[in-house]
């Protein structure tokens, strides 16, 4: 997987995956696109061509923090992920609840958050989106 070394990867998976001995059968997946927007060029007319703005996001950083079941961050569970060169990425969780926080970088101020539910078993798929700097309106 690029973009997360095999330490870093070690290190989500022992941080995210819970209490020792778990089943790796009790894991989902959580993988997902990273897409960027600097904003359409120029004014948009109603009769022209429609914009679309998205673009993928290579090597974007992102966090991806588990929560409680009060919606709390789980202390000590935050994990930076970075996308590998063709903007995805792909993680194995524990099932549980994850805030996923675009970062703020070179070319972005970050993105919205999203909060994503993870099954065990299960495959989640995410679009991880970051608003570029600087936006044309």
């Amino acid at each position: 997987m690029k973009g997360l070394g095999v330490s870093t990867l070690v290190a989500a998976i022992v941080l995210l995956a819970g209490p020792a001995g778990a089943a790796v059968d009790s894991t989902g997946t959580l993988r997902g696109t990273t897409q960027i927007s600097f904003g359409c060029p120029g004014p948009i007319r109603d009769s022209g061509p429609v914009c679309n703005p998205w673009r993928t996001y290579p090597s974007a950083h992102f966090s991806i923090a588990r929560r409680s079941t009060s919606g709390q961050p789980v202390p000590g569970s935050t994990v930076v992920v970075t996308s590998n060169l063709n903007g995805r990425f792909s993680l194995r969780l524990s099932p549980g609840r994850y805030l996923v926080t675009p970062l703020p970088g070179g070319k972005t101020r970050g993105g919205p958050r999203l909060i994503v539910r993870v099954s065990a078993g299960a495959e989640t798929t995410v679009l991880v989106r970051f608003v570029g700097v600087p936006q044309m309106e």
